[in-house]
C-alpha cells in the first residue's frame, strides 16, 4: 500500500517531513524556519523519516533524535544548552555559563568548539568491549548450566546409594539415610537457586550489553556525537562493573559439591552392635577464584574396629595409671 502524504499546515506548498507541537504537520522549508526564527525558538518540533499506513488506514511516524547540543536549556529555553559542565554533570546554555557556573568554567566544554564526531575507533572499542563482557556472560551461564546438570546427577547418584545403603541396614540406618537424602537434596535446591541468581545476573548483564550497543547504534545511525560522547566517557566504568559484578558473583556463588561413600568399618561395628553410623561429607572446593577442580575429603583409613579401639584405649589409660604411680 502506498505511504499517506501528509500536507503541511502552515505553507500548504509542501510534503510534511516533521511536526510541530504548536503549528502541527510542517514541510522542510517551514523547519529550517523554526530553527532559524526567533520567534519559533520555544517550539518543539520532531522530524519523521518515513510515513507508513495502518491496516485501519492511520498514520504512525518513525521519528529522528536530535543531537544533544539542538536540545534547549531547561533554565533558559530559548538558549540551546551547547556547553558541558563537568563539576555538575549537566548540559548548559551561555546564559548559564555566565551566571551560576562561573566557578565552574575552567571543567565546563563547549561541544559545538570541540568538534565532536562520530569517533570510528571509540565506538568499535565500545562494541569490542560489550563482546568482551557478553563473552564472559555466555561464558559463566554454560558453566552454572553445565555445574547444575553434573551436580544434579551427583545428586541423583548419591540419593540412590542412600537408598541401597537404607535397604542393607533396614530401619535404623533408613532413618539416617532419609537424613542424608535430604542434606543431599537441599544442597541441589541451594544449586538451583545458585544458578537461578547466575542465570539472573548474566540476563541482567546480557540486557544491559544489548542497551547498550542499542544506543551506540541509534547514535551512529542518527550522527549523535554528543550523545556518544557523554555515554563514553562513563563506558569504561560501567563496563568494569558489569565485569567485576560477573566475578563477584561467580566468587559468591559457589555452587554445592556431593560425595558419598560407604565405610565399611563403621558397617562392622553396626552389625556387631546393632548401631550404624552414615557420614555424608562436604565437598572441599580449590581456591577463592571458583576455577579449581571439585576436591573431595578423603577418610582416614582405620584398620581397627570402635570395639578394639575402646579396648586399646582402656589399656593405654590403665598403663598411664600405672606409671604415674
Amino acid at each position: 500500500m502506498a505511504s499517506k502524504q501528509i500536507q503541511c499546515e502552515m505553507c500548504f506548498n509542501e510534503n510534511a517531513v516533521g511536526h510541530c507541537k504548536t503549528c502541527g504537520d510542517i514541510g522542510e522549508i517551514c523547519v529550517d524556519i523554526h530553527k532559524k526564527g526567533k520567534l519559533f525558538q520555544t517550539h518543539t518540533v520532531v522530524l519523521y523519516e518515513a510515513v507508513k499506513m495502518h491496516e485501519d488506514g492511520g498514520v504512525k511516524p518513525k521519528f529522528f533524535m536530535k543531537d544533544i547540543t539542538e536540545d534547549r536549556c531547561k533554565q533558559h529555553p530559548t538558549e540551546r544548552a551547547i556547553f558541558l559542565c563537568n563539576v555538575h554533570e549537566s548540559m548548559i546554555c551561555g546564559r548559564c555559563l555566565h551566571s551560576e557556573h562561573i566557578p565552574c568554567v575552567k571543567e565546563v566544554v563547549d561541544l559545538l568548539q570541540e568538534g565532536i564526531t562520530i569517533n570510528c575507533e571509540k565506538v568499535n572499542t565500545m562494541k569490542s568491549v560489550l563482546m568482551e563482557v557478553k563473552h564472559e556472560i555466555r561464558l559463566l551461564k554454560n558453566e552454572a548450566e553445565q555445574s547444575k546438570d553434573n551436580y544434579k546427577k551427583t545428586a541423583d547418584k548419591c540419593v540412590q546409594e542412600c537408598m541401597e545403603l537404607g535397604n542393607k541396614i533396614k530401619r535404623r540406618v533408613d532413618e539416617l539415610t532419609s537424613g542424608l537424602r535430604d542434606g543431599i537434596t537441599d544442597k541441589h535446591y541451594e544449586n538451583l537457586t545458585i544458578h537461578s541468581h547466575i542465570t539472573k545476573l548474566c540476563d541482567e548483564k546480557t540486557k544491559w550489553c544489548d542497551d547498550e550497543e542499542s544506543k551506540i547504534d541509534n547514535f551512529v545511525d542518527n550522527n549523535l556525537a554528543g550523545h556518544l560522547y557523554l555515554m563514553g566517557r562513563h563506558f569504561e566504568k560501567e563496563a568494569s562493573d558489569a565485569r567485576s559484578h560477573l566475578k563477584e558473583i561467580k566468587h559468591k556463588h559457589t555452587f554445592k559439591g556431593f560425595d558419598f561413600k560407604e565405610n565399611n568399618v563403621i558397617l562392622k561395628c553396626l552389625f556387631e552392635d546393632l548401631k550404624e553410623v552414615c557420614e555424608q561429607q562436604d565437598e572441599v572446593t580449590g581456591s577463592d577464584d571458583g576455577n579449581a577442580n571439585d576436591v573431595f575429603a578423603s577418610l582416614p583409613k582405620i584398620n581397627k574396629t570402635r570395639r578394639e579401639l575402646t579396648v586399646l584405649l582402656n589399656q593405654a589409660k590403665h598403663e598411664s595409671d600405672i606409671s604415674e604411680k
